[in-house]
């Protein structure tokens, strides 16, 4: 009888809800769509990490509402009012380069191509969810809510030794969760960082102490994670993203504040993390003056050298140096990438390449300084009863955190490491955009 009650509810339940998006579709049909983008995307984001499928087919779902919500509000669009759009031209230009020069255009074209449903469509999916606070801070809890149920994963893989999503052994000793190796860190590590801003959410209605447990509780999971994976890149990523965020909130000219603590208060995060690893052995001075990478940069390097003005093509770095007659000293015969995005685009795509792929990169990264600081300093001097800018502030440190996590991690077109930085540039380009505008109606 029990049973039968509640599946009576639930059906009327959701034909209530059917019924009411009916009537929303009829009477308000931008709104409704920008419903769906929004409500697709969150889940993109709250379940990244859930399996290579769900990163395929979530992006195109968000494309579609993104189209029909740009049918009937175009003009109220981020991207109708985005007066930097040709930063991304540089970034298709690089695209295109690093395909037609390539000694094997298909295979470029097919390497590169793998970011069309995902990275290469995000940014413009993201900007658009950010219409108030409420967005920002609903999309902050996706990411809070990522980190907890992938940083439980980790804990339980720790303790059985797989992980209860995919069924992923360690890796090497290493934690792996639902990625399946132990770059998860670096994932891990990009999440906490927008994730960190629940901080300020609590604070609104937590004391200090009560906030300093509840953080800790939810995204303590996922730093034990981020340890248990002993990802390096993503430790630096998120030391740095600390540096980045005492540079923005810096309020005088003093260079001791602007430079020396920063970077003092960084690298003791980072002396922190390295201790706290249990794979001590990854961390050690031997290890990483032996580590592979810099023979890895130096073959990138040599390719560059071979190739310099439009590089040797996307997805060619293997192909490129055994042409040369070379091979790597540690890593195995069949490594694809340097493990540095920025010899990965130097010998891809050569100088004709790479300096549009930086302006794109770096572009967005100085033009949504600009405009995210202004307000962040506002409220964190008390003159703005809000968290808008504090919320978008994080994002643009996930993205300047992502180019830190770079330096030594990666391929560019990787797909899901692409996905969540360009996820995190379009939130800030949306923040930023609508945030100026709600301050300059006129």
């Amino acid at each position: 009888m029990r049973l039968r009650h509640l599946l009576t509810w639930s059906f009327a339940r959701a034909a209530g809800v059917a019924a009411q998006l009916a009537a929303l579709h009829e009477g308000n049909p931008a709104e409704f769509w920008f419903a769906g983008l929004f409500w697709s995307f969150w889940a993109t984001l709250a379940l990244f990490p859930i399996g290579y499928g769900w990163r395929e087919a979530m992006p195109p779902a968000c494309l579609v509402c993104l189209l029909l919500y740009y049918r009937h509000a175009w003009a109220c669009s981020v991207l109708a009012r985005l007066q930097v759009l040709p930063l991304f031209y540089c970034f298709w230009a690089m695209l295109l380069i690093g395909v037609l020069f390539s000694g094997q255009p298909v295979h470029s074209l097919l390497h590169a191509g793998t970011g069309i449903n995902k990275g290469f469509i995000l940014p413009f999916i993201a900007m658009e969810c950010v219409r108030e606070e409420k967005d920002l801070r609903r999309l902050v809890w996706a990411c809070v809510f990522a980190c907890f149920w992938q940083g439980l994963d980790g804990v339980w893989q720790a303790y059985s030794g797989w992980d209860f999503i995919m069924g992923y052994p360690l890796s090497a000793g290493r934690l792996t969760g639902s990625l399946g190796d132990y770059p998860v860190g670096n994932y891990i590590a990009l999440a906490l960082i927008p994730a960190g801003a629940l901080w300020f959410i609590l604070r609104e209605k937590f004391c200090r102490a009560v906030s300093v447990l509840l953080v800790a509780a939810i995204l303590g999971p996922a730093c034990y994670l981020l340890l248990g994976a002993a990802a390096r890149s993503g430790m630096l990523a998120l030391s740095a993203a600390m540096a980045f965020w005492w540079w923005l909130v810096r309020q005088d000219d003093c260079a001791l504040r602007r430079y020396c603590l920063p970077i003092v208060a960084s690298s003791g995060l980072l002396v922190l993390l390295f201790a706290l690893t249990p794979r001590q052995s990854l961390l050690s001075s031997a290890t990483v003056l032996a580590d592979g990478r810099w023979n890895l940069w130096e073959l990138a390097w040599r390719v560059f050298c071979d190739n310099p003005w439009f590089g040797a093509g996307a997805g060619q770095y293997n192909a490129a140096f055994r042409a040369l007659g070379l091979t790597p000293s540690y890593d195995p015969i069949t490594i694809s990438h340097p493990h540095n995005v920025y010899l990965d685009l130097l010998y891809a795509h050569g100088i004709v390449g790479f300096v549009p792929g930086m302006v794109f990169l770096f572009g967005f990264l100085f033009w949504g300084c600009r405009r995210v600081r202004p307000g962040l300093l506002a409220e964190w001097r008390g003159k703005a009863d809000s968290l808008y800018w504090r919320l978008a502030a994080a994002f643009w440190v996930g993205y300047a955190g992502w180019l830190v996590n770079g330096i030594f991690g990666h391929d560019f077109y990787r797909t899901w490491w692409l996905a969540l930085a360009m996820s995190y540039l379009g939130i800030m380009i949306g923040s930023a955009v609508n945030g100026i505008q709600s301050e300059n109606p006129s």
